[in-house]
């Protein structure tokens, strides 16, 4: 070990040098210079308490910036004829590394040098990643609250609750099975209940979200409430063959006629297997590749939302979009990628042809009264009254 060498002393990497009063390492220096510069006002998503070091700095850009001035960093020592923010012919890059760039500071993530941008593109997988997999432990659990649809869109999101998931979710008895079992009417109400409850847990992770009215909420939930439970089935699903969709408690359907169900309810069925478990297991998309494809398609403009709502969710879906396109440029070459993510994204307007679909099955359904929907069911689908 170096025991001379100096560290940030923002985020605990190496120092590159004294930069604005502090030893600092390149990276919390152009931060720190860009924000200043730029006038940036940043907030935090949690409570102004974030760790701040050199594997997660680029997490909270509010609390890496008060962290900046509580260590010491100085505004006036910036010097504008130097620390002036433009284009020059050296920081030019690559094509993939401009857009690495570019879809860093439109996600909220900032980035400064390759190294940097590296490691902010690493942060935002890493958030994703980590959102998907907090909801299937949710799913997973054997916790499932009675609520109307008001309270569970009006509370905090329990996947943002770390002492909840402790409790509830990862050491909370899970869905298990010894054999297979064909399902029952009453398995598929179990798990559409669950998928719905997971779904507003879901949802509330986005900040875009959270900036919505109560009324566009209802209207993005509830676009969302057919496409969003098919995924979680069919990726979840262990291999069974591709007319099979296996539960976590071992119950499954595959094209089995079913006589009981209303029939647009058995056309749904088939739709989810020819339109989203075939095309999964064709395109063998991973765990990163289906978050990010499962955000996309939960933040679907064409909800019934209001215009302002639209151009929000529209912008933050771009930004999840183009993370996934250079994400699968970078794990499969371009080639490759281009075929993959254009065929998955294609299967975003088979899927809403499926959703219109299913929804018209589901207002029959409650018509004829063949399926009895508990109340947050209706609330979902019909409306709060």
């Amino acid at each position: 070990m170096n025991f001379n060498q100096e560290y940030c002393l923002v985020c605990q990497d190496t120092s590159s040098g004294y930069h604005y009063g502090i030893p600092s390492c390149n990276g919390c220096k152009t931060f720190f210079r860009r924000t200043i510069i730029k006038n940036q006002i940043f907030v935090c998503q949690f409570d102004k308490n974030c760790p701040v070091d050199r594997s997660i700095r680029c997490a909270c850009k509010f609390c890496r910036f008060e962290k900046c001035l509580k260590v010491g960093m100085d505004k006036s020592a910036l010097q504008a004829s130097r620390d002036r923010i433009g284009y020059t012919k050296r920081n030019r890059k690559p094509k993939l590394k401009n857009l690495l760039i570019r879809s860093s500071s439109e996600s909220g993530i900032e980035s400064s040098s390759q190294g940097e941008c590296t490691k902010a593109f690493e942060t935002y997988w890493s958030y994703v990643a980590n959102r998907e997999k907090t909801s299937n432990e949710l799913r997973l659990s054997s916790y499932l609250p009675q609520r109307s649809l008001k309270e569970s869109l009006c509370s905090k999101s329990l996947l943002n609750d770390p002492i909840f998931l402790s409790k509830y979710a990862i050491r909370s008895p899970k869905h298990t099975y010894t054999e297979l079992r064909f399902i029952t009417q009453s398995d598929y109400h179990y798990w559409h209940e669950r998928d719905w409850f997971v779904l507003t847990e879901y949802a509330k992770t986005f900040k875009v979200f959270q900036s919505l009215s109560y009324v566009d909420k209802t209207e993005l939930v509830r676009h969302a409430a057919i496409v969003i439970p098919a995924l979680n089935q069919v990726y979840n699903s262990p291999d069974h063959g591709l007319d099979t969709v296996v539960f976590p408690d071992g119950t499954y359907y595959d094209r089995t006629h079913e006589p009981t169900r209303p029939a647009g309810l058995n056309r749904k069925k088939y739709q989810v297997l020819d339109l989203v478990l075939k095309p999964f297991r064709e395109i063998e998309i991973n765990f990163n590749e289906f978050a990010a494809f499962k955000a996309i398609t939960f933040l679907n403009p064409d909800a019934e939302v209001s215009l302002a709502a639209k151009n929000a969710i529209n912008e933050e879906r771009l930004s999840v979009t183009k993370q996934l396109y250079i994400y699968m440029v970078q794990k499969d070459g371009i080639e490759r990628a281009i075929k993959r993510f254009s065929r998955l994204i294609l299967m975003g307007t088979s899927m809403s042809k499926m959703a219109c679909e299913s929804k018209e099955a589901v207002w029959i359904a409650d018509f004829f009264e063949n399926i009895g929907y508990t109340t947050f069911a209706k609330e979902l689908f019909f409306g709060d009254t």
